[in-house]
């Protein structure tokens, strides 16, 4: 219930409506007038407001929290008209079956009572001509934010233009997890001036241990939502903006009007994929990161600036890449999501303030070990005649034209990727897995298999430009065989290839494979 009222606010009659036999919490708030403010006294206060709007505004604030926190029930009155210290202004009160729920469905009822009510107050103090405040503004913390940046802008290359432009900057995240959250958090420090978040997901147990924003409270709750509390609590001189639903192809283009960079921070490839082309076509600069247990990559897509997912080469079944870099009940190590959603925000942040070329991931894939700790740059060059570019007139000339084919061929480009079936039509060739000593005593059956380090990409490159064989690659995760299959293709040799899925569709032909190569 919500209500505007001009009478004196009944605090024991508004604690005894909200009393059931089935509560055991009650948490209340009382904001009281105070003899002072911002170091002058103050006699007295005049609240004013806009009653129709407040009291549509409030009751939409209200039925929102008591949907966020099923059981919970608020009651939130605002008092206008003349008041003196001493005298309530607000009372909140949140019934719950559970304290935890009460005070964090009264916390977000405060914060956001002050932040969305169409209320002014005007103040009188002694000797002097009354002043008018907007209570939204008035939020207990200094509103100065060139304190709150100052270590940030003292960097030359930020500065306060690029404070200015990062303060004029809308950004938007798609996935609030693993990648989400730090990338958030992060963007939320540097003063990104609009940050929208959006998940249609609800906070999980299993997921708190990388999920930085969230406590164990918050289970069961929209994770947009609490994200943008957190936030806003974090930093009160940008806007946060939630949105509980997950990105589709129908909320897609409204969500990317205004635009300034997107982050990528989901864990299916169908969104990413989506993400990736509706960002390249209207010009919007996409930063994009997956992570599967110790590994992941990451990527900035712009215009005119690299190769896009298609110039480097995608299954024709890209269902199979969900199984690569999705957190959705897989193994995962939170601090390797962690960094790379960090890495994210820098990313996105660099983009912001107008980094050339060198010193963004636009022209390559960063590949992230954090079991070796190892960064693996490799070029994603533009493809000439790659379908998608050319549609959307994204082409770049930096690209090189031998990317997925013989540079002493006209002949249609070589696919990258080859399902193990179709390895068959290869005929005699060679099975590489690119795989560590770890991985190879985790299966057994590798020995029989030919194995390379994923770091040793000097013996990669010889076995591959030696070999009288197309040579195929593979690794556990499919990631890191992909990238080092596209590296090769970039430097000239069509003779290599990546196997779709990574190793956990060729477990029953490894063997027989390897058999038959060794009888050649």
């Amino acid at each position: 219930m919500f209500a505007v009222t001009e009478n004196p606010i009944d605090a024991a009659a508004l604690r005894a409506g909200l009393q059931r036999p089935e509560a055991g919490a009650l948490v209340v708030f009382e904001g009281w007038v105070r003899n002072h403010h911002r170091g002058r006294p103050v006699t007295r206060l005049d609240y004013e407001a806009f009653v129709e709007m407040a009291q549509s505004e409030g009751d939409a604030l209200v039925a929102e929290i008591e949907e966020e926190f099923p059981g919970v029930r608020i009651t939130c009155v605002h008092r206008t008209g003349d008041l003196v210290p001493g005298d309530v202004a607000v009372w909140i009160g949140a019934r719950s079956a559970h304290r935890d729920d009460a005070f964090r469905a009264a916390r977000l009822a405060i914060e956001e009572v002050k932040r969305r009510l169409p209320v002014w107050k005007k103040e009188y103090h002694p000797g002097s001509d009354p002043v008018w405040v907007n209570c939204t503004e008035d939020t207990g913390v200094t509103n100065d934010a060139s304190a709150y940046y100052a270590r940030q802008s003292a960097l030359a290359e930020v500065g306060a233009q690029g404070q200015h432009r990062l303060a004029q900057a809308s950004v938007l995240v798609v996935g609030v997890g693993g990648l989400g959250c730090p990338a958030a958090m992060y963007l939320t420090g540097a003063g990104v001036g609009r940050l929208t978040l959006v998940d249609g997901g609800k906070v999980e147990f299993s997921n708190l241990h990388r999920q930085v924003l969230f406590e164990a409270g918050d289970v069961g709750a929209p994770k947009a939502s609490r994200a943008a509390l957190a936030l806003r609590a974090r930093n009160p001189h940008i806007v946060v903006e939630a949105i509980n639903a997950d990105l589709t192809a129908s909320n897609l283009r409204p969500l990317l009007v205004g635009r300034s960079v997107v982050l990528d921070c989901t864990d299916n490839f169908t969104t990413r994929l989506l993400l990736h082309d509706a960002c390249l076509e209207a010009g919007i600069p996409l930063v994009q990161a997956a992570v599967h247990q110790w590994e992941g990559v990451i990527n900035v897509f712009e215009r005119g600036a690299g190769g896009c997912l298609y110039c480097v080469g995608l299954p024709r079944d890209v269902s199979a890449l969900d199984r690569v870099g999705s957190c959705a009940g897989a193994p995962v190590f939170g601090p390797a999501v962690g960094t790379l959603g960090l890495l994210q925000a820098t990313e996105a942040i660099k983009v912001l303030l107008g980094r050339g070329a060198d010193d963004l991931a636009t022209h390559h894939t960063l590949l992230v070990d954090l079991l070796s700790i190892g960064i693996t740059r490799v070029a994603r060059p533009a493809r000439p005649d790659c379908p998608f570019c050319t549609r959307v007139g994204t082409t770049s000339d930096s690209g090189r034209a031998e990317v997925g084919a013989s540079p002493a061929s006209d002949d249609k480009p070589t696919p990258l990727w080859v399902s193990p079936d179709e390895r068959d039509q290869l005929g005699t060739h060679r099975l590489v897995v690119l795989a560590t000593a770890e991985d190879r005593a985790a299966r057994d059956w590798l020995i029989d298999v030919e194995i390379v380090h994923p770091e040793d990409t000097q013996k990669l490159d010889l076995l591959v430009r030696t070999s009288d064989r197309p040579v195929v690659l593979t690794c556990p995760q499919g990631v890191r065989s992909a990238s080092m299959a596209r590296m090769l293709r970039a430097a000239g040799l069509a003779n290599v290839f990546a196997l779709e899925g990574g190793l956990p569709s060729s477990l029953g032909q490894l063997r027989s494979t390897q058999r038959e190569a060794a009888r050649e």
